[in-house]
């Protein structure tokens, strides 16, 4: 289903304020139909996790609360819900490893320079709304397997 019937719910985990300024700006800027959820901790993003679905995680490497590759990402991975959901971290560290051995989907580094941050972002998004097929937060919440 193309980008411009589907609504996307996606859920963003930035402890820094300005950081997360900055990527509700790079999506403003992709013109993609979405919903934006913030949290700043481990602990209210999977509270918001479990009263909502999600298309889509962004999550910061290191946020209050637990890290998150022992904090969110492995509970998302580990939980028939989420499990299916794609996990993007968005990181100023520079190894990515760590994301990628916790489940992580994509690990992209933080660019000090806005328009390539903002380039990244909207890289990252054509490939998941674009390319890729997301199964709708719905389907996952009700796989059992």
């Amino acid at each position: 289903m193309p980008a411009t019937y589907r609504t996307y719910q996606i859920l963003v985990v930035e402890d820094n304020e300005g950081d997360r300024h900055l990527i509700v700006e790079a999506f403003k800027e992709c013109g993609l139909h979405c919903v934006l959820s913030l949290a700043g901790t481990v602990s209210s993003a999977l509270e918001l996790l479990r009263e909502h679905g999600f298309d889509l995680i962004i999550t910061d490497m290191s946020v209050p609360n637990g890290e998150a590759k022992s904090g969110l990402i492995e509970t998302v991975r580990s939980d028939n819900r989420w499990k299916a959901t794609p996990i993007i971290v968005l990181s100023g560290a520079y190894n990515a490893l760590p994301a990628y051995e916790a489940g992580a989907n994509a690990f992209i580094s933080k660019s000090m320079d806005m328009d390539e941050f903002f380039e990244r972002i909207r890289a990252l998004m054509r490939f998941w709304t674009e390319v890729a097929e997301l199964p709708r937060p719905s389907q996952a919440s009700k796989s059992k397997g």
